[in-house]
């Protein structure tokens, strides 16, 4: 398990928007209140937000390298995208390339690393290439051995109450529920 060896593990969560905490405070991100959290019970554990609005999988494989060598500590590395693939119709054979871009290069840049992927369900209005990009999640499992995550964004994406005005991204309280369930899936059933 990383960090056994009683040194802190350091997590890289790469994303989108979503990640980032579009039209929030930095410090109401889900990252940045699972690193609150994390502090809160003493852990040693470390977070970093590699969130940009925007990107789609080709966009934050290209970031992937400065992040890791700028955070050479990065044991566990979660992936949360493909939103913005669906909604700019990019095809999903394109996107999975770019994911496996992505698993290969964080494992040449540590082989020990661990890689989480959050699974991206058929979203409402965007049936025709979600159903083919949703099939992209158990071939990586399958394939390249990563751990798919539940869709961080389950019960808050489209409610209104939970989201900004734009209707998809979390508003403060929606983004509390999603660091909620980041917490659950990713650091108690996984790393702590």
């Amino acid at each position: 398990m990383p960090g056994s060896d009683t040194r802190p593990i350091a997590v890289l969560f790469l994303g989108d928007s979503f990640t980032e905490g579009f039209g929030l405070m930095p410090e109401q991100s889900f990252p940045a209140r699972i690193q609150q959290k994390l502090e809160e019970i003493n852990s040693s554990v470390k977070v970093m937000n590699g969130g940009i609005s925007g990107d789609t999988v080709m966009d934050a494989y290209y970031r992937l390298s400065p992040l890791l060598r700028a955070h050479p500590d990065v044991e566990v590395l979660v992936v949360f995208l493909g939103a913005n693939d669906l909604f700019n119709g990019i095809s999903p054979e394109f996107s999975e390339g770019h994911f496996i871009k992505i698993i290969d290069h964080a494992r040449q840049a540590n082989p020990d690393i661990r890689i989480m992927i959050s699974v991206l369900p058929v979203i409402p209005g965007l049936e025709s290439n979600g159903r083919e990009f949703e099939k992209i999640f158990p071939r990586l499992e399958q394939e390249y051995g990563v751990e798919l995550l539940p869709f961080f964004l389950e019960g808050v994406m489209l409610e209104p109450e939970l989201c900004l005005p734009d209707g998809v991204h979390p508003n403060a309280q929606g983004m509390s529920l999603v660091a909620g369930t980041v917490w659950q899936s990713v650091f108690i059933d996984r790393l702590l």
